[in-house]
């Protein structure tokens, strides 16, 4: 299979969080009922997508490689950094919106300031759905991500079945939570990155497209005479994750069907700013279309108005996302990634230090001092680490 294609994970992504803004624009300014039923259920379907595609992407790179214990580690450091400012941003946009323009008391969201300050230093990843709901996912994002690296750096060199056994073992252990997405798809990323399923590849065309539609209709379908409870019982969330699964892996295929949604212009811009507009659509849905709705409700038919209401101010959301993205996000993922270099950078010579004869002499004619190593010119920096490495081969 074609193995250069992961931007298509972006689009899918991008895809997933607009499914979810229209299951909001459905449950606060409609009823859910009718044919809009199905969102409720596609919603859910998006977030499982979500997570598959999280253990797919995190884990890959990693799968089937030797001495990448270093690159897993600096992975860790990453991820909460990356993901923080566009949380912290929103956390504090949804207690103004909702203080300022509804008058809500803080009482409503934690118990008084103080509570604040924990909720946003200490756990914003926890505690920042109580200022916009739809950071509920963010937290399982994080630990999600933490047990996908913690796997891979204790499994992901060991020998492909055996990392299969262990992963379908996971899976079986957390099938009734939402960390065995996270694990389905590093199970897909091996299988996709090391096993050559000829079949597959052989067949891909036939397979993709139904693969592709029957996953939509079952995801998104109501399910009677209590089969969505059985499977739910088998599985978290039930039908939607089998359904997510099948998506996932009809997009993995890579036909050109499915290459000419994914590619297109739209579709990419908008998983390139997909986490910005998941985590801003709800706090301008609270505001901007709230008022649109209202005004459009005075002089046209509910239907007319809700329908005129989406297409005025779903294109103020991806503005919004593209704002966040640029000044919120980028930035975050460019902090995240400097300081969890600059720390294994710290670690690794530290670990390379230890048991040297030299140790001390280093450790008192270098300057390593936390505040030195992360200020000091990437050259400097270079250097010492270099020199320090070379003065440890003494060995005792």
């Amino acid at each position: 299979m074609n193995t250069k294609h992961l931007t298509y994970l972006d689009s899918l992504r991008g895809l997933a969080a607009l499914t979810v803004a229209i299951f909001h624009f459905i449950t606060m300014y409609w009823q859910i009922g009718g044919v809009f039923a199905r969102f409720e259920h596609a919603s859910r379907l998006a977030v499982c997508l979500f997570f598959i595609l999280s253990g797919f992407v995190l884990s890959r790179r990693f799968l089937g490689v030797d001495n990448m214990k270093w690159p897993v580690i600096e992975a860790i450091i990453k991820r909460p950094f990356r993901l923080l400012g566009v949380v912290w941003v929103t956390v504090i946009l949804g207690l103004l919106v909702d203080m300022i323009v509804y008058g809500v008391p803080l009482s409503q969201f934690t118990k008084d300031w103080g509570q604040f300050t924990v909720d946003f230093f200490v756990s914003p990843f926890e505690a920042g759905f109580k200022y916009n709901p739809p950071l509920w996912t963010i937290a399982w994002e994080v630990w999600g991500s933490m047990l996908v690296f913690g796997t891979v750096f204790c499994c992901g060199a060991l020998p492909k079945y055996f990392r299969l056994m262990i992963f379908s073992g996971l899976i079986i252990l957390n099938i009734h939570n939402f960390y065995c997405a996270f694990i389905i798809g590093m199970l897909i990323a091996d299988l996709h990155k090391n096993f050559h399923a000829a079949a597959l590849v052989k067949y891909r065309n036939l397979l993709s497209t139904p693969m592709l539609i029957a996953g939509i209709v079952a995801g998104t379908m109501i399910h009677a005479g209590g089969s969505d409870a059985v499977m739910s019982a088998c599985i978290e969330d039930g039908f939607r994750m089998i359904a997510a699964i099948a998506i996932f892996v009809a997009v993995m295929l890579d036909t050109a069907f499915i290459r000419s949604i994914l590619e297109c212009k739209p579709v990419n811009f908008l998983g390139n700013i997909s986490y910005s507009f998941y985590a801003i659509h709800f706090l301008i849905m609270k505001t901007i279309s709230e008022t649109v709705d209202a005004i459009l409700n005075q002089y046209l038919q509910r239907d007319v108005a809700f329908f005129s209401m989406v297409l005025i101010t779903l294109p103020i959301i991806i503005f919004a996302a593209w704002i966040m993205d640029k000044y919120v996000d980028k930035p975050s993922m460019r902090l995240a990634a400097r300081l969890a270099g600059r720390a294994v950078s710290v670690i690794t010579l530290e670990v390379a230090m230890r048991g040297s004869r030299l140790k001390l002499i280093v450790m008192f004619r270098i300057p390593l001092t936390p505040l030195r190593i992360l200020f000091s010119s990437k050259r400097r920096y270079a250097s010492l680490i270099n020199g320090a490495m070379q003065l440890c081969m003494v060995r005792r």
